[in-house]
């Protein structure tokens, strides 16, 4: 849930800047994060920038100085916290690594994992200790179902604790998902069954992402450590039924090589939950594919 409420924050951000001002527009963040067709258009390479300037200064942050995006990362706010720290990496590069690393114990998860993600954008493995510690904490048993607690019989007390759990597993596919990032596949266990059984849309959307991460990793790699992400992708693309984390899996499987994706899309393509309009998207990737590999061909015949 944790890149969904920063996805809802932003979007809505984005219709009011849009309505009063028609500046820009503003498009929706993160992996895990991972639910919206920014995240379609990301993989593909063709989405918008998104000024994070304009969300702070909506919000009544000045951004002319570095000093003025330190003190919005000083915000009460962890959505105002979040982008300041995005901005601060975007206009001063590594200068911003003490900021990013004092964020690493923000007492808000949302604010965490964009810090350790920024970090590995800089190059900087900082990050990767608390994730690792805020992964074991919020999914210490690997997402798998826990044992009703018999205390517990009001239904209100029952579905707050569902949700704790259900937003705990967000937060830990967002910091596996930075991990794997790193080429620490220790979120494996989770992504595997939060993108076969997860309870909503954020977390299958989410270990979509995690396990394409995973599945960058060169193959005799994985095939040593008895993991198989692209396996468990093609399981998704077979078994998905919500249109939203379909699309997500789809555009994912963009970030890998042709010979990894082309396993995933043609299960994609031939889903029986999924409209013919929705699965022609995965046979429009197949057909890329295809294309590219005659026009490979074509060149090398030319060359000999």
């Amino acid at each position: 849930m944790s890149r969904m409420n920063i996805f809802l924050n932003e979007r809505n951000l984005t219709m009011n800047i849009l309505i009063n001002t028609i500046k820009c527009f503003l498009a929706v963040c993160g992996p895990y994060f991972f639910i919206s067709q920014y995240v379609c258009s990301h993989a593909k390479g063709s989405v918008p920038n998104i000024d994070h300037a304009i969300i702070l200064k909506s919000k009544g942050y000045p951004t002319d100085t570095t000093e003025q995006i330190i003190e919005a990362t000083k915000s009460k706010s962890y959505f105002i916290r979040h982008v300041a720290l995005t901005l601060l990496t975007e206009r001063t590069g590594k200068q911003a690594i003490p900021k990013l690393k004092e964020a690493l114990n923000d007492p808000r998860m949302e604010v965490r994992w964009r810090a350790a993600h920024l970090l590995g954008t800089l190059g900087d493995r900082g990050g990767l200790k608390r994730m690792r510690r805020d992964l074991k904490e919020y999914a210490p048993n690997n997402g798998a179902p826990e044992p009703t607690d018999p205390n517990i019989i009001d239904d209100h007390e029952r579905k707050e604790t569902e949700r704790k759990r259900n937003l705990n597993l967000g937060y830990a596919l967002d910091a596996a998902l930075v991990l794997a990032e790193f080429g620490d596949r220790r979120g494996y266990e989770l992504a595997v069954r939060m993108a076969l059984a997860g309870p909503a849309i954020y977390h299958r959307s989410g270990a979509a992402h995690v396990l394409v991460e995973i599945a960058k990793t060169e193959t005799n790699i994985l095939s040593t450590e008895g993991i198989d992400p692209i396996s468990i992708l093609c399981k998704m693309a077979e078994s998905e039924k919500d249109n939203i984390v379909f699309k997500t899996l789809i555009y994912s499987v963009y970030k890998l090589d042709d010979d990894k994706k082309v396993h995933i899309l043609e299960k994609a393509r031939n889903s029986p939950n999924q409209p013919e309009t929705i699965r022609r998207e995965a046979q429009l990737a197949l057909d890329g594919i295809e294309a590219r590999k005659k026009a490979a061909e074509i060149k090398r015949a030319g060359e000999s």
